[in-house]
């Protein structure tokens, strides 16, 4: 089974951001710069998440991936206040190739079902957000603020029964921190589930990657900081952002790059270790 590489660009607004634990955004830059430089360095996938749709109900993305995918030729998903057949057919439209659910797949399990019928299992990805709570994995919701009464492993074993294609787990506690997986919720889910299982939440260094592949049977790995901090500078001198209030901590001392990943460094790593990598 080949391992794919994918990474993450949240937007809020036209901005590139991130934050820790799903929380605390800030802006890092242009997202057509960072999809760009991704898809030349040989990521493999690129996932665009409109990381305050949810709330605000309305996404933003279609625009921006239109633009993108006239040069960016890999696959692209999109996420972010989904929550209507209209929304996923103009996503597809503007050259999305899959579509990412999360809020919506909670609050309305038929709609899911529906969207796969539709547009069929390979194009619908449901994101699972999730968190230990008293020894047990939950699942949250919109952007990891809001808690559901839902164990995490039920939950991904009745989206592939009702013929999801992919599945892309966020451990909360270990977003944007580069601390490592959590493996024992990867292993889990991956021993469970059927089909294709993302991990996303708490890349720093390529060994945690090769852990990770190691040590589960995930099928591929999201990552979103390690990947900025590692492209950032570069990008920003490119095109300065136009809010400089929102990353003056970029440009400031305060900014310490604690983690890095470098997407060729890192592929190459992993081939070294005789990882099944494109």
């Amino acid at each position: 089974m080949i391992k794919r590489i994918l990474s993450r660009i949240d937007i809020k607004n036209t901005f590139l951001v991130k934050g820790v634990h799903l929380e605390g955004l800030r802006v890092f830059g242009y997202p057509e710069f960072f999809a760009q430089k991704y898809y030349n360095e040989n990521i493999d996938e690129i996932i665009f998440q409109d990381v305050v749709a949810s709330l605000y109900k309305k996404n933003n993305l279609p625009s921006l991936i239109k633009r993108i995918s006239e040069n960016v030729f890999i696959p692209i998903t999109c996420g972010g206040g989904i929550s209507n057949i209209d929304n996923i057919s103009e996503l597809l439209i503007n050259g999305a190739d899959r579509v990412l659910i999360n809020t919506s797949a909670v609050n309305n399990i038929k709609f899911v079902k529906d969207a796969v019928k539709t547009f069929g299992s390979s194009t619908i990805t449901v994101g699972v957000e999730t968190q230990k709570i008293d020894n047990k994995y939950k699942v949250f919701t919109e952007s990891g603020r809001t808690k559901n009464d839902i164990d995490t492993f039920e939950w991904i074993k009745k989206l592939q029964d009702i013929g999801v294609g992919e599945i892309i787990l966020s451990s909360i506690s270990k977003e944007g921190t580069g601390e490592g997986f959590d493996l024992d919720l990867n292993e889990k889910a991956s021993n469970i589930c059927k089909i294709s299982l993302l991990a996303h939440g708490g890349a720093g260094k390529k060994e945690d990657v090769y852990e990770l592949f190691n040590k589960t049977d995930v099928n591929g790995v999201v990552i979103a900081a390690a990947f900025h901090h590692n492209y950032f500078s570069e990008l920003l001198n490119k095109k300065k952002i136009i809010e400089h209030g929102s990353t003056s901590y970029l440009y400031s001392k305060k900014f310490i790059n604690k983690f890095s990943l470098n997407i060729k460094e890192l592929k190459e790593y992993l081939k070294s270790k005789k990882m099944n990598i494109r």
